[in-house]
């Protein structure tokens, strides 16, 4: 295969997932995850079934693109988000504040996935990825934070696991309060985690 093939058939791939991903939320928003199937997804994404069914093999094998996508694209906007931030401190906030921010505006998405159990069928290679991804720019924040004598010298791999802790338990508890409010959310848990990380509490 010629080098003009293998780049037409990457970007079809890529296209047709792409296309897969945004009709799967589409179709979940619209209809709910019991009548989301091969076939309405392929109509919304306006592609044939039998060319979606050459790419994913089932409704599972769909959702579990679109929770890998979620999360890939949450990634994205938290190191934009603490790249643009100039301190320590303000990066930690940004981080928090960006990662709530995406949960609230996809909520719905991830209320069907959680109902659909996907999380426990994504490989687990790409599950300690995502998270591993998260807590390094974690602890790259507090390592610096550590550097710059903002924060007391603490193991920056351990603190980045207790704070993301904190974070997913937001998360999962917070919405099934009602009121979710992204900024006070990340002002709340910042407030904790610089009380823990205080050079006077060292």
């Amino acid at each position: 295969m010629g080098k003009l093939s293998q780049k037409r058939q990457a970007f079809t791939e890529q296209y047709i997932r792409e296309s897969a991903y945004a009709a799967v939320l589409e179709v979940l928003k619209k209809y709910g995850l019991e009548k989301l199937t091969i076939q309405r997804v392929a109509a919304s994404a306006g592609i044939g079934t039998g060319t979606l069914y050459n790419y994913f093999k089932d409704k599972d094998a769909l959702l579990v693109y679109t929770t890998v996508r979620l999360f890939d694209q949450i990634r994205h906007q938290q190191r934009e988000a603490v790249e643009a931030a100039r301190t320590p401190v303000k990066k930690l906030y940004a981080l928090l504040e960006a990662t709530f921010t995406f949960f609230s505006r996809n909520i719905v998405y991830f209320r069907f996935l959680d109902q659909a159990q996907v999380y426990c069928k994504i490989d687990m290679a790409v599950k300690h990825d995502h998270v591993n991804r998260e807590k390094l720019l974690m602890s790259s924040i507090i390592q610096k934070g550590a550097e710059d004598g903002l924060f007391k010298a603490v193991n920056p791999k351990k603190a980045a696991d207790f704070f993301q802790r904190a974070m997913v338990g937001t998360l999962c508890m917070a919405p099934e309060l009602g009121d979710f409010d992204p900024k006070r959310e990340a002002a709340s848990l910042l407030k904790m985690f610089r009380v823990y990380l205080s050079p006077s509490n060292g």
